[in-house]
């Protein structure tokens, strides 16, 4: 069983007097730190230098105190963190999970717009089932306010076993940036969690206007405050609790991955590039990273627009009044630009870091996009899936994410630094074949296909497909062997990287490295038909150049009409 601190219980390590006397011990040296920190909160907190040295010390003290080694007869669902206890509970796959663990303090009040505080310590066992507040958002059709500023929490799922040191999936998840939750049921950890045995983390994080946003009338001084990047911040700061506090839920703190879809995969890359991050994490997955074009000057001209069109003081406006200041943009999802590439956070000179190897994280990395990716926006945005235009536009657009979003990233990696382990991946589950056929029911292949999002459930093995909702024949009888055997091929290969940095496993086709000095560089395609994986190794590199080549494939007519909708010269 995992201990009241973490550590595998052993019975009869210890006789029951010399247990007492330690826990003891334990635990009047914990209250003893917790209360001095709180006093030196108060006594300090205009004097941030020295403030952070005495906090260092006292949290270097409970660390060290809360590895002591427990003992058998402790509650397995009760653990120890460096702020209190939390109770778990027995969840599903044969896992135990705690949910809504602050890992910051709320950012509210007089903390809005500045980086993520530490938690404020507990002293009663803090029960851990239920999920924290999703992050401030718009609820899309609807234009409703939900979540909560009060969002910066953190949910753990781990095999119901003894183990220690297991890999850690730190799982950031999407929703361009804006919208989202890490309680989402596609982003439940028990099933990864059981069938990989590792420790599952996934996170909330400030979205939208509370995450980025960069105002000069919000300057104080402090670079991390004045950042304008929270939401990264907020990552960073979840990464350090899992740093100081996994292990005592079995977890490697040398060993974790950082990983995430859409924005999330966004966000992973802004990590590989973030100083404050560096060694945090050991290797990566980036699944339908893309690329925007923020500025700092951009960032600043949409906070100051913002303001003005609100009647009162940017920190007294409320939640609503901000995001309804805001004008929706694809799928709900809040038009604003993002991050700021402040010279701080992140890099100044943004995606360009990527280049020099020197300042990217040097570690593992799986990166890939979908081979249909922006299906699911032309049927969200009703466009007309009979035209022959809608099969042609998404070929051409997916095609450029791929480019933006995968190969142009791993080729800038490589080249950089030729030994760096990068796998590329092509998912194509879901998408007609030459013939129009598609292993989806009804029209579900020419509607979506091998869509945005529909490869999520693959890696972390659940049977959770845009939460199910879509009214689409997306799980099917038919194509539920074939599914069920892809999924578990890819959840071999992620296994295998997760422990090793190599997704390379037994019985499995060899997933090679990209490379950019080759001119075909390998990458995996994923696929299956109604009974069995299909995946290979294919060669090539999709570039904004090859792109606008297949464009020309096309009859007058319909490139036309592409050249419109795609803004292409």
């Amino acid at each position: 069983m995992v201990g009241h601190h973490g550590t595998a219980s052993r019975s009869g390590q210890q006789s029951g007097l010399a247990m007492k006397h330690l826990e003891l011990l334990k635990s009047f040296t914990l209250d003893a730190c917790h209360l001095y920190i709180s006093i030196m909160d108060n006594e300090f907190k205009d004097k941030a230098p020295r403030q952070r040295i005495l906090r260092l010390w006292a949290l270097s003290l409970i660390a060290m105190v809360a590895s002591l080694p427990v003992f058998a007869d402790q509650d397995p669902l009760i653990v120890q963190t460096l702020y209190g206890s939390v109770s778990g509970k027995k969840d599903s796959a044969d896992t135990y999970s705690w949910k809504g663990i602050p890992y910051a303090t709320p950012p509210i009040g007089d903390l809005r717009w500045k980086a993520p505080r530490p938690p404020e310590h507990w002293q009663e066992v803090r029960k851990a089932s239920e999920f924290g507040n999703k992050a401030a958002q718009v609820l899309p059709v609807l234009n409703w306010t939900i979540g909560n500023e009060d969002c910066l929490y953190l949910n753990v799922w781990r095999p119901a076993d003894d183990r220690s040191k297991l890999p850690v999936y730190f799982w950031i998840h999407g929703g361009g940036n804006t919208m989202g939750s890490a309680s989402s049921s596609d982003y439940h950890g028990h099933a990864l969690a059981s069938r990989a045995g590792v420790v599952f983390v996934s996170v909330s994080y400030r979205l939208g206007p509370f995450g980025w946003f960069s105002h000069p009338g919000l300057t104080t001084g402090y670079p991390e405050d004045d950042s304008g990047n929270y939401g990264t911040l907020d990552l960073i700061a979840a990464l350090e609790w899992v740093r100081d506090n996994i292990s005592a839920f079995g977890g490697d703190p040398e060993n974790v991955t950082i990983a995430g879809e859409s924005a999330g995969a966004f966000n992973v890359l802004t990590l590989l590039l973030a100083p404050k991050a560096r060694g945090l994490f050991h290797k990566a997955v980036v699944q339908s990273g893309y690329r925007t074009d923020s500025t700092p000057e951009m960032m600043r001209a949409f906070a100051v627009g913002l303001s003005e069109r609100l009647t009162i003081p940017l920190r007294d406006a409320s939640t609503a009044a901000i995001l309804k200041g805001i004008s929706p943009s694809m799928a709900g999802m809040l038009d604003m630009p993002y991050p700021n590439w402040d010279g701080t956070v992140l890099p100044s000179d943004g995606y360009a870091a990527f280049a020099d190897p020197s300042r990217v994280a040097d570690v593992p990395i799986i990166i890939g996009t979908n081979k249909e990716e922006t299906k699911l926006f032309q049927w969200l945005g009703r466009t007309d899936s009979h035209d022959p235009l809608y099969q042609a536009r998404a070929e051409l657009s997916s095609a450029r994410w791929k480019a933006e979003g995968a190969d142009s990233v791993a080729d800038a990696l490589t080249r950089g630094n030729p030994n760096r382990r990068v796998y590329l991946y092509r998912f194509d589950w879901g998408a007609p074949d030459v013939s129009g056929k598609s292993v989806l029911g009804g029209r579900a292949g020419t509607k979506i296909g091998a869509s945005h999002g529909l490869e999520i459930s693959f890696f972390l093995q659940t049977d959770s497909m845009y939460g199910n909702a879509l009214p689409l024949p997306i799980r099917t009888k038919a194509n539920e062997a074939g599914r069920k055997a892809l999924q578990a091929m890819m959840g071999t290969y992620l296994e295998a990287f997760l422990k090793e940095g190599n997704p390379n496993a037994e019985n499995l086709p060899e997933w090679e490295p990209w490379s950019a000095a080759s001119d075909a560089p390998p990458f995996m395609v994923f696929d299956a038909n109604l009974s069995t994986p299909t995946s290979r190794i294919d060669y090539g590199r999709t570039t904004i150049e090859s792109t606008k080549a297949a464009f020309t494939a096309y009859s007058d007519p319909l490139k036309a009409r592409l050249k419109e909708i795609l803004r292409w010269e």
